[in-house]
């Protein structure tokens, strides 16, 4: 395989045919647990002004950046300045800057009264600029709107009813990232962002045209990543895999550096709510056979995951 599958959601979102879906969905999530969808719904002009957004901020001075560093945060949100995460300890701390920017819970919700851990306010530009916030919001809405559409095809696909994952995804763990990685010189060649699986559920990527991401190829090397114009690139993460007892896979991707050009990308991260319990899916294990892993609370893997690659979750260690 040298490209991604392409996936067009439409009949899959209005209804017409939701079982064509679900088995492209199941086949992709078989393979290499990365493809593009199209037919997503989402505005390119919203796309376009999360993206113009994205750009704005990390033209900021780095003062300002870092008046919202994610080490303030009590949810995980925040800026991650350049070589303050590592998602690939062999090749060293990551090149790329970002803004965490997760779902803003106010004192009144009932899990930042019980202090459940990344619950909490998200932490925004001082200096915020005119309209950041209303374009995140939207942008984060369209992007779980859609993470609803996948997850009802992804029910479908396994053999469940289409709404098995709904009370899962009440209040879900979300973070929409915008990442920045400006150009290196061309002798330069370790990646921007190491290899790496996602943590959580699903993974949905808009991408600049600059190029760079890579996802391992089952028979080793790597497929260089590009898309149609407006498409989105979805991945799933670590806990699908373990979810569906290892059924869909959760692959390897890195992302090098660009040369001549600065790259932008905005990945929306998604995961179960904190205290859903994440254990194998019954149409994922073979009769009289024990699934591969116990019972555990999506937030309490996700906060293992955050420990592992964040210098400031590190140092509090």
């Amino acid at each position: 395989m040298d490209s991604l599958p392409v996936i067009d959601l439409r009949p899959l979102r209005d209804g017409s045919d939701p079982l064509a879906v679900a088995g492209a969905l199941d086949t992709a999530c078989t393979d290499l647990g990365f493809f593009v969808i199209t037919g997503h719904g989402l505005d390119p002009a919203l796309r376009a002004a999360a993206v113009d957004q994205a750009k704005r901020f990390f033209a900021l001075p780095l003062e300002a950046k870092m008046d919202i560093a994610i080490a303030k945060s009590c949810c995980h949100s925040g800026y991650v300045a350049a070589r303050a995460e590592t998602l690939d300890d062999t090749a060293g701390a990551d090149t790329k800057e970002a803004l965490d920017i997760t779902t803003d819970r106010g004192p009144d919700h009932p899990d930042v009264i019980a202090g459940t851990p990344l619950h909490g306010a998200a932490q925004w530009p001082a200096t915020l600029m005119p309209g950041f916030r209303d374009v995140a919001d939207a942008y984060a809405a369209a992007c779980l709107d859609i993470n609803t559409h996948l997850m009802r095809g992804l029910a479908l696909a396994l053999g469940l009813t289409e709404d098995w994952f709904v009370p899962m995804f009440r209040d879900p763990l979300a973070s929409l990232r915008m990442l920045h990685y400006a150009p290196v010189p061309a002798e330069e060649t370790a990646p921007a962002a190491g290899a790496h699986t996602d943590y959580g559920s699903l993974t949905l990527l808009a991408q600049d045209d600059v190029g760079g991401l890579q996802v391992a190829a089952r028979g080793g090397g790597w497929i260089d990543v590009t898309t149609p114009p407006d498409a989105l690139i979805v991945n799933l993460g670590d806990m699908i895999a373990r979810w569906t007892n290892h059924r869909y896979v959760s692959t390897r991707h890195r992302v090098l550096a660009p040369v001549d050009r600065d790259r932008y990308s905005l990945p929306f991260f998604v995961a179960p709510d904190f205290h859903a319990v994440v254990e194998a899916i019954p149409t994922c294990v073979e009769p009289d056979t024990e699934p591969l892993y116990p019972p555990i609370a999506a937030g309490e893997y996700m906060l293992s995951r955050f420990d592992a690659t964040h210098d400031y979750l590190k140092a509090k260690a």
